[in-house]
């Protein structure tokens, strides 16, 4: 019992020990680093009344004095605060009983205070002469006297200021607030559609009015209504316009800067006259499709005369819709603007909330489709019409019943589900051929047959007649962002189920800039489709098994057929570089089994391979059936439906149809064109505004 008391007595004194090293060698850190500081602080602050560092030994008998604190300003002084670390707090050091007298601890406690108090002592001193300073720094600014009705008096050290600059930084102050609101409502696409130089004429408008003094200050220029009505399109509502107004009232602002809200309805109404929407009422919503094409056509054709390319003697117009948001949006745009993809070219002929199937755009569709069957010419010229738009749109409005229950899934062609890859077999549908078919497959309904006999009979797919009989076959091509997005949607799914770790999977998307679940959803744009393709291609060397190759030289391959798909028209040298890369394409599958097998059940491949030279060779042109306008549509559509969630439906969708066509008008018209150019004219003058208020200021300041 004795020699285990006794271990347990050497274990206690070897760990007091090792304590008390520890405890040494902290305070000697502590110590220097204390030196440390105060020797930066002795060449920061060299005109500071200077505090001796403390003394690293335990004796304070030895303790060198403190000096007197002279409370004078320095001769040259500095503003910043460089104070002085806070002490270390006073705690005594973990001591096993009878191993330090009492009298050593009480004398080491008493020195620590006396640091402490020493530490306090010249941080208050720093402080008395800063504050010093900047007395002397505010006798020195210009007085300024009480019968100045133009000036202030200056309030915690702040230089006096004029009331008209006041007023000019509360104007400034409302116009980034509402700056604020336009970025944080604008659209991904609002810098492409122009929004972008509109926010820039709204923060000129309300940051750059420099009024001068009161007695000689000129009224201001009223604003036009079309700029009002800009305005209103970007607030959104007509309440927030009225708020506008009051809060420039209240900053002296001159009423009829801004024309009455009476005015902007007026002229709001004038250009939505060509607007007939007509509603159709169901148990799932309210759907609206316009009711006068022609005359909205021709409206927005006479407006956008100087923004047309021309690239056809024909009126070049293309039909597309898909759905988003939980609403289908039918548009019809012109493939002859500069910007063709952008959703400002979109006329919106239908929305209802309700997918884009055959049966929901007979009943929401109302007159619409006859109305675009009779309108053959436009302003005097020939229209000719394109359709567009993803796979389920273009069969319902082709009268195919899908891919799931057919032999011959191609909506254009009569190629077999066998045979999507041999060019020789394809043969384009032709109109006639279609009404008959879907007249057969009725009467085989009607003689009592079943729909998947009648489908396999003669039918080819057809099991109605065609929405659009005018529109002929070789004018419908899917959209090459939904065939690109699609086939390389295909070929990274192949990619995961082949490889057999995940992590890899993911590690390689991220390498190529992309995300498994953007790709599902369809959030990438053409450019970052092309973009990430191509990033696919550089990682060919980097993948150790022969199949991933496959797939990433497949992707490379698309990615620069991918490329051609622009919206000007091509070049026949850029068609026949078109041609050479698809033949190569087409030789690189045939060589791969494993991958012509995987692109031999896809409808979207056949299209591609197929279909996509062809039109290329005869039109000149594949931007145009590029729906990347009506994916944007869909963000649009979605914010504008934030700016009256309050409304009815009913009346929520018609503001936002109007809204549309307005901003579309703008945008037509050149009007931004025309406020660009005021604005450089009025931001000069506000430039001289300024000079002059600056030279007023400087009087003031002389004269105080």
């Amino acid at each position: 019992m004795s020699d285990k008391n006794l271990l347990h007595k050497l274990h206690a004194e070897k760990g007091a020990q090792k304590r008390w090293g520890k405890h040494d060698k902290r305070r000697a850190s502590a110590i220097n680093a204390i030196n440390a500081r105060w020797a930066k602080k002795h060449r920061d602050n060299e005109d500071d009344v200077a505090l001796p560092p403390p003394d690293a030994g335990d004796d304070t008998s030895t303790a060198a004095p403190v000096p007197e604190i002279v409370e004078e300003p320095p001769a040259t002084p500095a503003l910043e605060f460089n104070f002085c670390p806070p002490p270390a707090e006073v705690t005594p050091p973990p001591t096993t009983p009878g191993e330090q007298p009492v009298e050593e601890r009480l004398l080491e406690l008493e020195r620590q205070l006396r640091e402490r108090d020493d530490t306090i002592g010249f941080l208050r001193l720093q402080l008395r002469n800063r504050e010093a300073v900047i007395a002397d720094l505010r006798s020195q600014l210009p007085s300024t006297s009480a019968s100045t009705s133009s000036q202030i008096t200056p309030t915690r050290g702040r230089p006096a200021k004029n009331v008209d600059e006041l007023k000019r930084s509360a104007r400034r102050e409302l116009a980034d607030k509402l700056v604020a609101v336009l970025d944080r409502d604008r659209s991904r696409s609002a810098s492409r559609n122009g929004l972008e130089r509109l926010h820039r004429e709204v923060r000129h408008r309300f940051q750059h009015f420099t009024p001068l003094k009161k007695e000689a200050q000129p009224a201001d220029e009223p604003m036009e209504s079309e700029d009002a009505l800009v305005i209103l399109s970007l607030l959104g509502t007509q309440k927030a316009y009225r708020r506008l107004k009051r809060t420039f009232r209240l900053i002296n602002h001159q009423f009829d800067v801004l024309p009455p809200i009476k005015k902007v309805i007026a002229i709001k109404r004038q250009i939505c006259e060509p607007l007939h929407y007509q509603t159709v009422e169901t148990p799932a919503g309210v759907g609206f499709f316009c009711a006068d094409i022609e005359g909205a056509l021709k409206f927005r054709l006479r407006s956008a005369k100087d923004n047309l390319k021309y690239i056809d003697p024909n009126v070049l117009l293309k039909l597309s819709g898909d759905f988003g948001q939980g609403f289908t949006k039918i548009t019809i745009s012109f493939g002859e603007a500069q910007r063709p993809n952008s959703p400002a070219n979109n006329f919106v002929a239908a929305v209802f909330p309700a997918k884009d199937s055959r049966a929901n755009m007979e009943v929401y569709g109302g007159t619409l489709w006859e109305q675009i069957g009779q309108l053959e010419s436009l302003d005097g010229r020939r229209v000719k019409w394109f359709l567009g738009g993803d796979v389920s749109f273009v069969w319902g409005i082709v009268g195919h019943c899908g891919s799931a229950r057919t032999s011959f899934p191609s909506p254009v062609c009569t190629c077999s589900r066998d045979q999507l890859l041999d060019e020789d077999m394809c043969r384009l549908r032709s109109v006639t051929e279609t009404v008959q078919q879907a007249q057969q497959f009725e009467q085989a309904i009607q003689r009592g047959e079943s729909a998947t006999k009648a489908l396999r009979s003669a039918t080819m797919g057809i099991v109605k007649t065609p929405l659009l009989p005018a529109i002929d076959f070789d004018r419908i091509v899917l959209a090459p962002f939904h065939v690109f997005q699609g086939l390389g949607n295909a070929l990274v799914r192949e990619l995961e189920r082949q490889t057999a770790c995940e992590t890899t999977v993911q590690q390689f998307l991220r390498s190529i800039g992309a995300r498994r679940e953007k790709f599902r959803k369809k959030d990438y744009t053409g450019n970052t489709i092309r973009k990430i393709l191509l990033r696919a291609a550089e990682m060919v060397p980097l993948l150790t098994t022969e199949w991933p190759k496959t797939i990433c030289m497949a992707l490379a391959y698309l990615a620069k057929i991918q490329a051609f798909s622009k919206v000007q028209p091509l070049l026949p040298r850029e068609v026949a570089e078109l041609e050479d890369h698809m033949d190569n394409f087409k030789a690189f599958i045939v060589d791969q089994p494993q991958m012509r097998l995987l692109l031999s059940q896809k409808p979207k491949a056949h299209l591609l391979l197929v279909h996509f030279v062809p039109f290329a060779r005869q039109h000149h042109f594949l931007g145009l059936m590029d729906e990347q306008g009506d994916e944007a549509l869909h963000s649009v559509w979605r914010r504008l439906e934030q700016l009256w969630k309050t409304m009815p439906d009913v009346a929520q969708i018609r503001q936002q149809l109007e809204h549309q066509f307005i901003h579309n008008w703008l945008l037509d018209s050149g009007k931004l064109e025309e406020m660009e150019l005021r604005r450089m004219e009025t931001e000069s003058t506000a430039e001289l505004g300024e000079d002059r208020m600056d030279d007023e200021e400087d009087c003031f300041a002389e004269a105080g």
